[in-house]
């Protein structure tokens, strides 16, 4: 009981944790499923509020592990279906994707939006973020990368995160991900 008591503390002072990637494909989607797959089998009441559709076997068989919040239907798109999180109240809720823009018509117009709502209901949300995602680092990304993006999450979204943990993998090893060579001409 008081190893439980313990947790429960614990489990009340967290809150947002982001998995914070410098580029898409160094695994932080797999580090927050992995996350919640521990937590899970530790004890504490787990939920993916949110998970991309086009993801690796190796992701997919950890979406197995966990119950998944079906999305809700607006108009042509999908969008978390954040009143179906809060009915079901989870300790810990996983949310991929978290700069993505909602479809017309949704309650909130992003998807850090629908975040800070479950967070304020007092559901731990643990998400996945690329540093091209951040507002604020946008254009310097572009500027280095030649890739633009338009979904974005404010800086401030991240300065409200209890924990942040830098995801990176050697750059060879994001491109063969990414099944390009090394020694490839630029």
């Amino acid at each position: 009981p008081k190893q439980l008591d313990a947790q429960g503390e614990q489990l009340q002072h967290e809150g947002l944790k982001v998995f914070l990637g410098y580029a898409s494909g160094v695994g932080k989607s797999f580090r927050m499923l992995d996350e919640g797959r521990r937590r899970h089998a530790r004890g504490q009441d787990v939920v993916i509020g949110a998970i991309q559709r086009n993801m690796s076997q190796e992701l997919a068989r950890l979406v197995q592990t966990l119950e998944v919040i079906p999305p809700k239907k607006i108009g042509d798109g999908e969008v978390m279906d954040v009143e179906a999180i809060l009915r079901r109240r989870p300790q810990v809720c996983l949310v991929d994707g978290v700069a993505y823009d909602n479809p017309p018509g949704s309650k909130n117009p992003k998807r850090w939006l629908d975040v800070e709502e479950i967070l304020a209901a007092g559901i731990i949300v643990l998400t996945a973020l690329n540093l091209q995602h951040i507002e604020e680092c946008r254009k310097d990304v572009e500027r280095i990368t030649g890739k633009s993006v338009t979904e974005t999450v404010p800086e401030r979204f991240l300065y409200a995160a209890d924990e942040i943990v830098l995801v990176d993998v050697p750059p060879e090893l994001l491109l063969a991900r990414a099944g390009q060579s090394s020694t490839a001409e630029p």
